[in-house]
């Protein structure tokens, strides 16, 4: 089969391969899926680029997303599943193989079916963001009524977290910087939307909600807001960051949380427990069959081109899923 491979760390178009391997073969227990379209993360290109740490195999195929067909099943698992179009995460999570190849084998939990109306690209837009975004959502408990802030809610994952937060009831306060960023956040339903270069996140938090502060923050930086999220969290309240880019080292005041009794959740999505990804997962797939999540992609590279595919993610500039079709 085609597919893209790197035996070293560096930079895309020094380090990424495309050439002829061979196809897995899915094991007990997993399924083969013929790849029609496989996302770029973040952490893909970070991996590669060598900010991970050293490679734990001696090649890997990059793509943790993917959405394609069932070509062929393992032991344990139903025939029927030959042919569903599924949408797939976690592809490349602690082995070689992932989803940048024309087949791929996972775990059948890690296949998801597809809802006819649903597109290879769209389901391929999932996995990590939004399933980072659920689970850091569900951290919070029952949201129905209650008021949450969603940092970054123009990126990958905030946006998928305020559609997801609206769907569980609650009202959504998100930061977007400029016009056109504020219009993705409000497009994925966003209740009210502040510029944190102009305006305070702090003073309309607790205007919105009547001075009490908010129920649960999903945060994308913590280092911006670590210092201050206690003055507008409500008491009882959560925090869950799966970022700090602005100061990877942020000082954390305690006490403030503490005699506030506020939760502090750090969010690594591939290292979450396993009934928390499946519950993530079910969360996203009752949206998605429901018709309610919006998806948003920002271009499309052949298999041949990955290294601009994993330039344009590094460029901070994609607005939406970066795509790839082998």
């Amino acid at each position: 089969m085609k597919a893209c491979w790197y035996e070293t760390t560096g930079p895309a178009r020094e380090v990424l391969q495309v050439g002829e391997m061979a196809k897995p073969r899915p094991g007990p227990g997993e399924v083969s899926v013929r790849v029609a379209v496989s996302g770029v993360n973040p952490t893909d290109v970070k991996r590669r680029a060598g900010l991970r740490g050293p490679l734990p195999f001696p090649a890997m195929t990059p793509g943790y997303d993917a959405a394609g067909t069932i070509d062929a099943v393992g032991e344990g698992v139903t025939e029927s599943r030959v042919g569903a179009r599924v949408w797939v995460w976690e592809a490349a999570h602690g082995k070689p193989g992932g989803s940048a190849a024309e087949f791929l084998v996972v775990p059948q939990s890690r296949a998801m079916d597809l809802p006819e109306g649903a597109s290879f690209a769209e389901g391929a837009s999932l996995g990590v963001p939004a399933l980072t975004a659920c689970h850091g959502l569900l951290l919070g408990g029952d949201l129905s009524g209650q008021t949450v802030i969603v940092t970054g809610g123009a990126g990958a994952v905030g946006n998928y977290a305020v559609q997801l937060a609206k769907r569980m009831g609650a009202v959504v306060i998100a930061t977007a910087r400029g016009d056109a960023k504020a219009a993705d956040a409000r497009m994925a339903g966003a209740d009210h939307i502040v510029d944190p270069r102009s305006d305070s996140l702090a003073d309309l938090a607790l205007e919105v909600t009547g001075g009490t502060g908010v129920r649960h923050m999903l945060d994308v930086d913590l280092g911006a807001h670590i210092a201050n999220a206690w003055r507008y969290i409500a008491e009882n309240g959560s925090l869950a960051s799966y970022g700090t880019q602005s100061d990877p080292a942020p000082t954390f005041p305690f006490a403030k949380y503490m005699y506030r009794n506020l939760s502090l959740h750090g969010i690594a999505v591939f290292n979450i427990p396993e009934a928390a990804k499946l519950a993530a997962a079910a969360t996203v797939q009752d949206a998605l069959e429901a018709g309610e999540l919006r998806h948003r992609r920002d271009a499309t590279f052949p298999l041949a081109e990955i290294a601009a595919a994993h330039e344009r993610q590094e460029s901070g500039l994609a607005r939406g899923k970066v795509l790839v079709e082998p």
